[in-house]
């Protein structure tokens, strides 16, 4: 679990660093997560669990990994520049926010995947497709 979630966070952070990209941002910046997700579970390994607790643990884990950098991240920033109390608390609300989205995200494209997954390996459907 921990090689996707690393994998799914320089996934994030290259979506991130596609801002300065002009069309192209509105697209992966926002689907960052989700892609993060889609494709870090793929490097976790086989379990027997349902893609909805698949996805659900991942998004979790990614969720508190993304609360723990940017909440270290944030700290330091308030104890290097002391900002003021109001800046304080909204930056401290991104994090929380940033979190919840970062980690929702994850957990719907790591469904996803693992609904694809299931589909391309049971045969069933692809005999009833033709």
């Amino acid at each position: 679990m921990v090689k996707g979630i690393l994998v799914g966070f320089g996934i994030l952070i290259l979506s991130l660093c596609s801002i300065i990209i002009p069309i192209a941002h509105f697209v992966t910046v926002p689907g960052g997560p989700f892609f993060a997700g889609f494709v870090g579970i793929g490097h976790v390994k086989e379990s027997s669990d349902s893609y909805g607790i698949k996805g659900m643990k991942f998004g979790s884990l990614f969720g508190l990994f993304v609360l723990l950098v940017s909440g270290i991240t944030a700290a330091v920033v308030t104890l290097l520049l002391d900002p003021s109390q109001k800046i304080t608390v909204i930056m401290w609300f991104g994090v929380i926010v940033f979190t919840l989205y970062t980690g929702s995200m994850a957990a719907l494209g790591a469904m996803y995947s693992a609904i694809r997954a299931v589909r391309a390996a049971d045969p069933i459907n692809d005999s009833a497709a033709n």
